[in-house]
């Protein structure tokens, strides 16, 4: 952990492009085995995350991940039939709906990638993990700008 990493540009590119092609194979065996997706990974992480007094509408849901209503009908749908979440009726509001993980989520990372994720960061510093979440977010923005 106290050693000092010197990564040239060009093998932090290769680096990059493996991780692309990687998460590439994983969204590829995932979508086969019907497991979730990135959108309900991203979903369920809005959820678990969220307070326990402001839990997750279906519409929030949907501008974070900016996808449509109807788009997370599909998503709400697909983390209840498995189990993650828990769908109720807004107390404020009868119309609306609440989501919040399950009892069998609530302390549980979202998924395996994530289980993986909090292992790996044990490995490195809090200013490592600052100086690459700071390069992950541009990189974000980044690919964001292409799509």
């Amino acid at each position: 952990m106290g050693q000092k990493l010197e990564i040239a540009a060009p093998e932090l590119a290769r680096e990059v492009d493996a991780l692309r092609r990687a998460d590439a194979r994983l969204g590829r065996r995932l979508a086969a085995g019907r497991q979730p997706n990135e959108t309900d990974r991203a979903a369920m992480r809005l959820i678990a995350e969220a307070p326990a007094d402001r839990p997750v509408t279906p519409t929030d849901l949907a501008a974070h991940l900016g996808v449509s209503t109807a788009a997370i009908t599909s998503v709400i749908r697909r983390l209840a039939e498995r189990g993650q979440i828990v769908v109720s009726t807004h107390p404020d509001d009868a119309r609306s709906k609440m989501v919040r993980p399950s009892l069998q989520d609530l302390h549980s990372p979202a998924d395996e990638v994530s289980r993986r994720v909090e292992g790996i960061e044990s490995e490195f510093t809090p200013e490592q993990l600052a100086v690459i979440a700071r390069f992950l977010r541009r990189l974000t923005e980044e690919i964001s700008d292409l799509a």
